[in-house]
């Protein structure tokens, strides 16, 4: 073997090496630095939130809601992020559940209003979205998400309790999920929600 070839076969060894040895480094840094969702409901205000307001027109549309909230505990900003209704069961006291006619995963509007834009969340902030809420002057369960297909236009006039499996997505993310149990008889002072664990 020359010399000229023996170098030539470490500069290409050494290429290969620092190439693999770069990439493995940009792999591990980006694995470690990834967003990191996190999404839950607590029973607080934050979370069960009683709304008594009247609009200058004079209308009434005092409300309790039930939030979820997101975060991001991972280093990067969390880009384009959207929560989703994934599921919704029937809970019978028996503690059976049951499907329901919702067979898609409507977005969920951000909690204030029809906001069904994608986020960003950077580490450290939290994002409420609304999930569920009932009327003071209306008796149905109102979901807050985008559009519902015509077979799951009655949920809302269920009485009892629902499970709401509930997801929140980013690019370049683990999906996280969180489960609620929204029970209400009809009557706004009933409505409850509890986080399942």
């Amino acid at each position: 073997m020359t010399e000229q070839l023996k170098i030539a076969l470490i500069g290409f060894a050494a290429a290969v090496v620092g190439g693999m040895v770069t990439g493995f480094y940009h792999h591990v840094r980006d694995w470690w630095t990834r967003p990191r969702l996190s999404l839950n409901y607590e029973n607080g205000p934050a979370h069960f939130v009683n709304v008594d307001y009247i609009k200058p027109d004079g209308k009434d549309i005092s409300s309790v809601w039930v939030r979820v909230r997101a975060r991001n505990k991972g280093l990067r900003v969390a880009k384009r992020c959207r929560i989703f209704l994934v599921g919704l069961e029937e809970v019978h006291p028996s503690g059976k559940t049951t499907s329901t006619s919702l067979h898609d995963s409507p977005l969920l509007s951000w909690a204030g209003g029809n906001d069904f834009e994608p986020r960003d969340i950077p580490r450290g902030v939290d994002f409420y979205a609304d999930v569920v809420h009932v009327s003071k002057h209306v008796s149905d369960f109102m979901f807050s998400v985008d559009a519902f297909f015509a077979d799951a236009k009655d949920l809302g006039k269920y009485r009892g309790t629902y499970r709401c499996h509930v997801l929140v997505t980013a690019d370049d993310a683990k999906p996280a999920r969180c489960k609620i149990d929204v029970a209400y008889d009809g009557d706004w002072h009933h409505f409850r929600g509890v986080p399942v664990v």
